[in-house]
């Protein structure tokens, strides 16, 4: 009987499943950059959503228990719910805000340190500061507005005047007699009376002041003839008889002064002196950052509780690309109103 003969060849089986596996191999290998590809992209994903992802800072270039100050703590309140972090505010004030701005301007451009940005700060400080070159507008970038207000005119209640007419009635009859004080030199207090001084073609005489609140006690002690300050403590004054307002110096009515014109209105129809305040951060913060905070601050300012809580002031609602636009022309205005005022603080 032969012999059954064996070979060494594999059969066609086995050859089948090893061409198999070597073909998925190969298009393992193939696929794998790619797979490493979309699973870095998901990291840093994941990474950009996770903004932010600790505290951030608020700093507010003016002292505590300021307005601006009051307005903060409010704003950051809001948008800490927004972002789901906490804001811690600091206070660094100093040359009329400038040392704060300077702070935020220092600090990593993460996204992590804000900057409450006031019309001095950003439009009026640089042109009064003129051996200390800023340039505010170009060193930050707009998270988005916050809050605009108005100045009133009031004069203390034992004068015999009674409207913007007869202010400048009595100024032009008294000349250099009317006396009013500000926070200092430069401030919108200051500048506002120089406008109304121009415009009027009136004589009126400035007491600086360290602070706003030292001016207002003695506008209310009878020793300043009036004063044209912020609005959100006037109308308990006027209710109490303390001082008598004459007008507002934003051009446009405020819904919650209703009862003040405008002195647009009153005869300077080209007077218009309104304050604003913003959130800003340095340029270069990464854009996925920036845009997380612009939806957050547009959220905080769309939301009734927010107008509520900053009356008589309002909500600043403006795009950020439009806001951009009236810091241009804020910046002109201020830069010509200082100009002409001759105001230096150097």
């Amino acid at each position: 009987m032969a012999a059954i003969q064996q070979n060494n060849f594999p059969s066609p089986t086995t050859v089948t499943i090893f061409r198999s596996l070597q073909q998925f191999r190969r298009q393992t290998m193939r696929w794998i950059p790619y797979g490493l590809g979309l699973l870095l992209f998901g990291l840093l994903g994941a990474a950009h959503a996770a903004y932010p992802d600790k505290p951030l800072r608020l700093i507010v270039p003016f002292a505590a228990g300021s307005g601006l100050d009051k307005l903060a703590r409010v704003t950051g309140d809001r948008l800490a719910r927004e972002l789901g972090q906490p804001v811690v505010i600091e206070n660094i004030s100093g040359a009329g805000g400038n040392v704060g701005v300077d702070y935020a301007l220092r600090s990593p451009q993460d996204g992590y340190t804000l900057l409450l940005a006031t019309t001095n700060t950003m439009v009026i400080n640089p042109h009064l500061y003129k051996r200390q070159a800023r340039t505010p507008l170009k060193s930050f970038a707009v998270v988005g507005p916050i809050q605009t207000a108005t100045n009133v005119l009031a004069v203390r209640p034992e004068l015999p005047i009674n409207s913007l007419s007869e202010f400048i009635a009595f100024a032009k009859a008294n000349p250099g007699k009317l006396t009013y004080g500000s926070s200092g030199i430069g401030s919108s207090s200051h500048l506002g009376a120089t406008l109304l001084s121009q415009m009027a073609d009136i004589e009126l005489t400035h007491i600086p002041y360290r602070g706003s609140s030292a001016a207002a006690n003695d506008f209310l002690g009878g020793r300043l003839d009036f004063m044209m300050d912020g609005a959100a403590q006037y109308p308990s004054l006027v209710s109490s008889g303390k001082v008598r307002v004459l007008g507002t110096t934003s051009k446009r009515r405020f819904e919650a002064l209703p009862a003040w014109p405008p002195l647009a209105r009153s005869g300077l129809p080209d007077f218009d002196i309104t304050i604003w305040t913003a959130l800003m951060v340095q340029q270069g913060v990464p854009a996925s950052a920036l845009n997380v905070l612009r939806r957050a601050i547009a959220k905080v300012v769309a939301d009734p509780e927010f107008r509520a809580l900053v009356a008589p002031d309002e909500p600043f609602v403006m795009s950020v690309t439009s806001f951009e636009a009236f810091l241009l022309s804020e910046n002109t205005k201020w830069e010509q109103l200082i100009r002409e005022s001759g105001a230096s603080v150097d």
